[in-house]
């Protein structure tokens, strides 16, 4: 993260689209202006609102295209950091040597950084925090270098887990997201331009924040702390103060909106850009980014400005049903069965509890078009013997027949759920299978 001088942290007026009243964000006590209940106007150049358990798209706006993503990059290393940790390849409290290249980088105080000495060790969880809490680019460096031996060797499994996402229009050349020539010829790349820095579209970073939340959610804990000390008492002591103005005690938090990550961004290239998540208080957590929300050269309170809308927007204009286990789908009709002793069955939903918002302007249809496996047919008909339970086919979700989107990387997905066969069928014996296939003949 760049700053242009140091950022003024000044009371802010609230969000002049957006009123709430002291009770917080519930639907029959919220109050908003004629503005907010319909779509937001968001002069950010993208923006993306999803769920955070299924990645449901709630809000859209150029989420497509890739753009520069500043520090909004950490929540990818971040990724592989706890990755490494929950494998066991990391500990918290494991010492880690700095490199001269980037103990280097870490004195630059144009970007957010805590100061590291390449004669010295620092705790993962030291690095860690820097990085969560204050954004520091060495610090992230630092725990690439040691979940993959190397700045380069980190981004070739950034690179890849980028596409195990779905992801694959990204441009990523390191760990912090500055550009080629800010990191230094040690840990940039001689054959990228110096300008080059790392790319995603708003999709593909709501995709990489919905993969952290959902198999890490642990970060929120890191993410959403306010102030810290980086090496309180000592010579190298550094105040972190959080770059996201939204969390409580900060200039842009709303009592509302109790956001707890998870990360900003700024560049030149970038503007200001954020990532935020927040659990509403109807227990739904969704995750926002917006990206270019205003130049890199303001204050960069103007990007929570525009967060606060399209959460409000999200939580006011949507209701949430579940898809429970054994549930029959509108739309989803029984099949034939080959060679069962009954010779149909109805189809039942075969996936976990599935969570899905339904727009409260209308009224909503939710249906579902079955797909059964190839595996489990013949002839176009389900075989017997059939096992309740076994998934046999999927049913891709829709809202008054338009497919339900789910983030995935550079390109969305239908929402979908199992199917199994609503009741166990056994295969009829021989003998009255034998007599079917006489009476067909008739």
């Amino acid at each position: 993260m760049r700053f242009a001088g140091k950022l003024k942290k000044t009371m802010i007026a609230l969000v002049a689209a957006v009123t709430f009243t002291t009770t917080g964000l519930g639907v029959a006590n919220a109050t908003l202006t004629a503005q907010a209940a319909s779509t937001p106007s968001i002069s950010a150049k993208a923006a993306i609102a999803v769920d955070a358990s299924t990645g449901q798209i709630l809000y859209n706006k150029n989420s497509t295209k890739p753009m520069a993503i500043a520090s909004m990059t950490k929540m990818l290393s971040t990724y592989l950091v706890l990755k490494a940790i929950h494998e066991g390849k990391l500990s918290w409290n494991q010492k880690i040597s700095v490199s001269k290249a980037v103990a280097k980088m870490s004195q630059n105080t144009e970007y957010a950084n805590v100061p590291l000495l390449s004669t010295k060790k620092y705790s993962v969880r030291q690095l860690y925090n820097a990085t969560e809490i204050y954004s520091a680019n060495a610090a992230i460096t630092a725990l690439g270098d040691a979940v993959a031996g190397s700045p380069h060797k980190f981004v070739q499994l950034m690179r890849k887990t980028a596409k195990s996402f779905g992801i694959t229009d990204a441009t990523i050349i390191n760990a912090s997201g500055l550009t080629n020539k800010e990191v230094g010829s040690t840990i940039g790349y001689s054959n990228v331009s110096g300008s080059t820095e790392n790319e995603m579209s708003a999709q593909d970073v709501a995709t990489v924040a919905q993969k952290l939340l959902s198999k890490y959610p642990e970060v929120l804990k890191t993410s959403s702390i306010a102030h810290a000390w980086f090496e309180k008492g000592t010579k190298s002591a550094t105040k972190m103060d959080n770059r996201n103005y939204m969390l409580k005690g900060l200039v842009k938090h709303y009592s509302a909106l109790p956001v707890d990550g998870l990360k900003t961004g700024t560049s030149t290239k970038a503007g200001n850009a954020f990532t935020g998540t927040v659990k509403f208080s109807n227990g739904n957590r969704i995750i926002t980014v917006v990206m270019h929300a205003g130049s890199a050269s303001d204050t960069g309170t103007e990007r929570f400005t525009q967060t606060a809308q399209i959460m409000s927007y999200v939580y006011h204009n949507y209701t949430t049903t579940t898809v429970a286990k054994d549930q029959t789908l509108k739309g989803v009709k029984s099949v034939a069965v080959q060679d069962g002793k009954t010779l149909s069955t109805k189809l039942v939903t075969n996936s976990k509890a599935t969570k899905v918002y339904l727009p409260t302007s209308s009224t909503a249809s939710l249906n579902g078009v079955a797909t059964l496996k190839k595996s489990a047919t013949t002839n176009g008909k389900l075989q017997a013997p059939l096992t309740h339970g076994k998934t046999i086919g999927t049913a891709k979700l829709s809202l008054n027949k338009k497919a339900i989107q789910v983030v995935n990387g550079t390109k969305s997905k239908t929402m979908q759920v199992n199917l199994t066969s609503q009741k166990s069928v056994e295969k009829a014996n021989i003998f009255v299978r034998m007599w079917r296939g006489i009476k067909s003949w008739f």
